[in-house]
């Protein structure tokens, strides 16, 4: 399921107009995960993990807690190798992901509004009816699936100077680091969360996992409270810079991709452009993984209202 990594740039100009919030001109790429089956990335991590289950576990079934995507990803997996698929979700969760899980065959099972109590619920079931769990984020077979998102990228664009990754736990931006940084070690990747929920930021500031004493963000998909330890060792080896912005700032990358690239992305998927032009300092080849793009017109309607009120 790979996606190409493509200009920013159209008949249209677009690439004029991100050069205009910048002090440089330069050439933007667009690695767009958003066009995957289930509309993220999530997929690949979820592959790679279900596919070491042994027909036994496969047989007594997946279980994950996500906000949504994940649950996807791994609703495709469990629908591709036949496995029975459990998904937990917060209990305010995206009603348009639930659909999208209950059309993959997934059973959806709303607990608690945070990761913690989430996690909580899939190991008590795992405990109870064995099913294996595929982790979001921090699992190394799952951060190698990601992982391929960065050497398609590389593939596409072996001279770039630049990446930027959307952080929630530290699954996606692991696995393209190591990926992008054992073959190019000159290229910098760049980290971007929400201001409200910055985990892997305050993890880098306090020198290991912290957890943030609330979530608030309107990128569900990032609304991570915690990293785990084997993601914050990743992202501080490899990663070069955090970049924190504001959902007025994810917004308004969300219309703007779509006005002047033409690419549908949800506010999780547009986030790293987000922190593409807000680092003024940035230069040469870059690239923003667009993460995700399962939003409705009619919720991506009520963000841009909600902008202009």
């Amino acid at each position: 399921m790979p996606t190409r990594t493509t200009p920013a740039v159209a008949a249209s100009g677009a690439i004029g107009s991100v050069c205009a919030c910048s002090p440089r001109p330069r050439p933007v790429y667009l690695k767009l995960e958003s066009l995957q089956r289930t509309g993220a990335f999530k997929a690949r991590g979820a592959l790679s993990k279900a596919t070491t289950f042994s027909p036994g576990e496969l047989k007594r079934g997946i279980i994950c807690a996500s906000t949504g995507n994940h649950g996807l990803g791994v609703a495709y997996a469990s629908a591709c190798l036949g496995a029975r698929c459990t998904v937990v979700l917060p209990e305010n969760g995206n009603p348009y992901k639930t659909v999208l899980l209950k059309q993959l065959g997934a059973e959806v099972l709303n607990h608690g509004t945070t990761s913690d109590e989430r996690q909580e619920k899939v190991d008590q079931l795992c405990r109870e009816r064995g099913y294996s769990q595929i982790h979001p984020f921090a699992d190394p077979a799952v951060i190698a699936g990601q992982g391929t998102a960065g050497l398609e990228i590389l593939e596409d664009l072996p001279d770039l100077d630049e990446v930027y990754v959307p952080i929630g736990g530290g699954g996606l931006i692991s696995g393209i680091a190591v990926a992008i940084k054992e073959q190019h070690p000159r290229t910098r990747i760049l980290g971007v969360e929400p201001e409200r929920s910055n985990a892997m930021w305050e993890a880098l500031r306090h020198d290991g996992p912290f957890a943030l004493p609330r979530v608030d963000t309107i990128a569900d998909g990032l609304a991570a409270r915690i990293t785990e330890a084997l993601n914050y060792s990743i992202v501080r080896q490899y990663v070069d810079e955090i970049v924190l912005v504001s959902d007025q700032a994810i917004i308004e990358s969300m219309l703007f991709l779509l006005e002047q690239a033409k690419v549908y992305a949800e506010p999780s998927g547009a986030a790293s452009f987000a922190g593409l032009l807000a680092r003024s300092g940035g230069q040469g080849r870059a690239v923003a993984v667009v993460s995700g793009g399962n939003i409705t017109l009619e919720q991506l309607d009520k963000l841009r209202s909600n902008q202009c009120n």
